[in-house]
């Protein structure tokens, strides 16, 4: 199972992600990915973490392992909810933090797994 970070420079201060809670597991992450190089990062990733980076049809169509998007604090728009809906492949978010602000940076890090934990316990929690 791979989770790929594909911009953790849109996190203010310094995006620390604590270790999943999880037997197996790859991780990548990556302070910024052009559209090309995304489609390349997240093929096979089953877990995709953006904070502001443009996660399109394309780019989830590519991705053939993809069960979840993890949206790095409140906002979702980034993402296409729809397509993801398309392929059965669940959207969360971190509700009430913001990836600009430095201060809930270790807050928003730490929710993100919580996320990525729950999705694996079948518990999901903040789907949108």
């Amino acid at each position: 199972m791979l989770i790929v970070v594909v911009d953790n420079s849109n996190i203010a201060g310094d995006a620390d992600f604590p270790e999943p809670d999880l037997p197996k597991y790859g991780w990548e992450q990556f302070p910024e990915l052009s559209k090309e190089d995304l489609a390349i990062r997240c093929w096979r990733a089953e877990v995709v973490v953006s904070a502001a980076l443009t996660i399109d049809k394309s780019i989830i169509d590519k991705s053939f392992q993809l069960k979840l998007i993890v949206a790095a604090g409140d906002p979702t728009e980034h993402i296409d909810r729809v397509a993801a809906a398309e392929r059965g492949i669940k959207v969360c978010h971190v509700p009430g933090l913001d990836p600009a602000n430095a201060d809930t940076s270790e807050a928003l890090c730490n929710q993100v797994i919580e996320v990525i934990n729950s999705f694996y316990r079948n518990e999901l929690m903040h789907e949108v």
